[in-house]
């Protein structure tokens, strides 16, 4: 049986009906959806304590999904950011799109992606999972080609959330979708994410932005910079006001040019909310990520789920996406979807504590060990394991005060994947 609740929401003006779709898995996690927009409404984990924690930002009503500009939880397109005058040429053919943002158009224009209705389908012999289909017209909000897109959420019982877009066109066309999700891992009512917050970003270089808050097209290290976050720090520690780039945008609101290398699904960014313990760690198939600390919020009780008030920084965006503006920058990777092929793209959000996680690891390591005649382990015994986890392959437990296998602080800076696959761990014979 499918672990998917479909219930009934709120109509829109235009008298559509709408649904929620909550995905819960076994251990109580859940999230919710909704076919506007393809939006994602709530992500519930648990903390460091075991209670449950909503993380994203939400409306209480359908009319702030449809209407407000904060795009909470969004599926955006056709091109996700801006298109700088709303002017591209294709094929030798120029393209004026619908300006919604100043002088841009943002996000797919006015009647985009976020604001219509997506067919839902939820099927018993596929679990944890709603797909989302909508077809495009040739000519919606000026873009040229008859698409289809499809969006499928996925999750799964270690509170991984996969997002998978597809597309595909009649047309040459543009094609840049991302989740416009706002994070606050304290809770989504928790305030500012400023001080509060940690964020790593697997990324060397960062895209500035002119005035207009468009990409200059220069790709500039961020090493020096209020941009780096390649170690762990505070988000406010990344707002400098004094830096001409957080004045133009009041904020961070910039693409980060990830560390590829040969690896064609990255971890791009990793986030902590420090009061809850929970941990959020993003994985996807794009080329960036753009880092949004939600420096234009202004959502009143009436409108803010759980009658929550959103000011300023009350959460941030991780929206893997192609470079911003692309089509109008040769130097960027192309953001064109070829008529008749398949645009397929891949986002992994896991969520959840830490130090949880470490236990469970340490727990399949033991389990592993015990299999093979290992069961006698005394509180002396080193026990060192090799897992296939991202850039930190090396393990070191010992027995705690409390009977539980834990991982040493010897260790270091642990980065743990929830998607382990344990292969190899031996007994080292040396005590602590």
């Amino acid at each position: 049986m499918s672990k998917v609740r479909v219930v009934n929401f709120e109509p829109t003006s235009k008298g559509e009906n709408t649904h929620l779709y909550t995905i819960e898995n076994n251990s109580g996690a859940s999230v919710t959806l909704c076919d506007l927009g393809a939006s994602v409404v709530s992500i519930k984990v648990p903390d460091k304590n075991g209670s449950i924690r909503d993380v994203v930002l939400g409306y209480e009503h359908i009319d702030g999904y449809e209407f407000d500009g904060t795009y909470f939880g969004a599926t955006v397109g056709r091109c996700c950011g801006r298109i700088a005058y709303g002017k591209f040429t294709l094929n030798g053919e120029d393209y004026q799109l619908p300006v919604n943002n100043g002088s841009n158009h943002l996000h797919g224009g006015f009647n985009s992606f976020s604001r219509k209705v997506w067919l839902a389908v939820v099927d018993d012999k596929v679990p944890n999972t709603v797909l989302f289909m909508l077809d495009s017209p040739d000519g919606d909000e000026g873009y040229p080609g008859n698409m289809k897109v499809f969006v499928r959420y996925t999750f799964d019982d270690e509170n991984v959330l996969t997002i998978k877009w597809s597309a595909v066109s009649d047309k040459d066309t543009i094609c840049n979708l991302t989740n416009h999700s706002y994070f606050n891992l304290n809770g989504h009512k928790s305030g500012k994410v400023t001080e509060n917050h940690k964020l790593k970003i697997n990324a060397n270089f960062f895209i500035p932005i002119n005035s207009n808050l468009n990409p200059t097209g220069e790709i500039t290290p961020v090493k020096n910079t209020s941009f780096d976050f390649t170690e762990p720090k505070l988000i406010g520690n990344g707002i400098d006001r004094k830096n001409e780039q957080i004045g133009f945008a009041n904020g961070i609101d910039h693409m980060f040019v990830l560390n590829h290398s040969d690896e064609e699904f990255v971890l791009a960014a990793e986030a902590e909310g420090i009061d809850s313990g929970i941990t959020l760690k993003c994985y996807t198939s794009q080329k960036g990520v753009h880092v949004y600390t939600a420096n234009y919020v202004d959502v009143l009780s009436n409108m803010g789920k759980d009658s929550a008030t959103y000011g300023e920084n009350p959460a941030f965006c991780l929206e893997t996406q192609g470079f911003p503006d692309a089509v109008n920058h040769k130097t960027f990777p192309t953001t064109i979807l070829k008529a008749n092929e398949n645009y397929d793209v891949v986002y992994d959000e896991v969520l959840g504590d830490l130090r949880k996680s470490q236990r469970a690891m340490a727990a399949d390591i033991i389990s592993y060990l015990n299999a093979r005649g290992y069961s006698n382990l005394d509180d002396s015994t080193t026990v060192r394991a090799w897992a296939k986890v991202n850039q930190k392959p090396e393990y070191i437990l010992r027995k705690g005060s409390d009977g539980k296998w834990k991982f040493s602080e010897y260790a270091g800076s642990l980065t743990l994947d929830e998607k382990r696959q344990l292969y190899s761990a031996e007994i080292t014979g040396s005590t602590w």
